[in-house]
């Protein structure tokens, strides 16, 4: 080992850690099925004497090599490649370089994590798989799903297969597994599911002889995100347009706004609900006193919703009585 070389891996072994690794990319957010490839790599500051990487968990095997830098120094880069599943998702996955001079001389090690996010859109297939090393095997296998406090056998079997919806992400799974002995229950899954923003059919305007005030309240996941457009103009917070919205948990989101007007006025409004698997939008007409005296008609329209557009028109007749 060349002394300059040794002495500077010597230097970095006293500190309180060595380099960490580092991980690419730093952040994965995948589809279910999708195949992944992590890449790890640690400095060698002593070629004859490189670190060792090693994955946790180790999902399956990876490929190592020693490289050169453009700036000529060397480095240990690992490659972990698999296919994700929905069993991956929010799992931890770490990089560890172990370095050391010699046997029984000076070693430490660095590590570096991630946390892997696998979406399941709507309308995709899961298949769960249950197994169990008991003696005598396993005679049968229950699979459960679990929603609040109602509990419903879904299947049986060692594999559960079945098509995602939304209400899948707020329910947990469980297998029960049997045989002369007794049973077994295995640890529960829960699904995120992700979609894309639906708007609720109930928005609405009301008008009163110095504003209007209408409501938009939309459900996604990823969480939307809420604008309001007024005769094809984005509006922003001021004096005479004020927004105000509310959370409601982690997929609900509702708004608000407020639009001071004249008597002449008839504006057309535009609730538009967006995340990163979409966008749907609800047009409501909000109708002069002059054409409907004694009524308050909301004309409520879908418009864009994934690429598609949906026209719906429903007239919401409100129970007033002409006078």
């Amino acid at each position: 080992m060349i002394e300059v070389e040794r002495f500077i891996l010597i230097g970095c072994l006293l500190q309180d850690s060595p380099p960490k690794p580092k991980l690419t990319p730093e952040k994965v957010e995948v589809m279910e099925g999708t195949s992944v490839s992590l890449s790890c790599s640690a400095a060698a500051p002593c070629p004859e004497l490189p670190p060792n990487l090693t994955w946790t968990p180790s999902l399956s095997n990876s490929v190592d090599q020693l490289q050169e830098n453009e700036d000529q120094t060397k480095s240990v880069s690992s490659v972990l490649t698999f296919t994700a599943s929905h069993l991956h998702h929010g799992q931890k996955i770490t990089c560890r370089a172990l370095y050391k001079l010699q046997q029984g001389d000076i070693q430490k090690t660095s590590n570096t994590s991630l946390t892997i996010r696998v979406l399941l859109l709507e309308g995709s297939s899961v298949t769960l798989t249950c197994s169990s090393n008991a003696n005598p095997p396993v005679q049968h296998y229950t699979w459960y799903k679990v929603n609040g406090r109602e509990m419903n056998t879904v299947g049986t079997g060692q594999n559960l297969t079945f098509t995602v919806t939304e209400s899948s992400g707020s329910e947990q799974y469980y297998c029960e597994a049997q045989n002369q002995h007794g049973k077994e229950n295995s640890t529960t899954v829960q699904l995120e599911i992700d979609y894309m923003p639906r708007i609720s059919y109930s928005g609405s305007c009301n008008r009163t002889a110095a504003e209007i005030s209408c409501s938009c309240e939309s459900r996604g996941n990823p969480s939307p995100s809420m604008e309001w457009r007024v005769s094809g103009l984005r509006v922003t917070n001021s004096t005479d347009r004020v927004i105000s919205e509310e959370q409601l948990g982690n997929t609900g989101l509702r708004s608000s706004l407020t639009i001071r007007h004249t008597q002449r006025d008839t504006p057309t409004l535009l609730c538009l609900s967006t995340n990163t698997f979409g966008s749907s939008s609800l047009r409501l007409l909000v109708l002069t006193p002059q054409q409907h005296p004694g009524f308050s008609i909301t004309l409520l329209l879908i418009g864009a919703a994934g690429g598609a557009v949906v026209m719906v028109i429903i007239c919401l007749i409100m129970l007033l009585i002409l006078k």
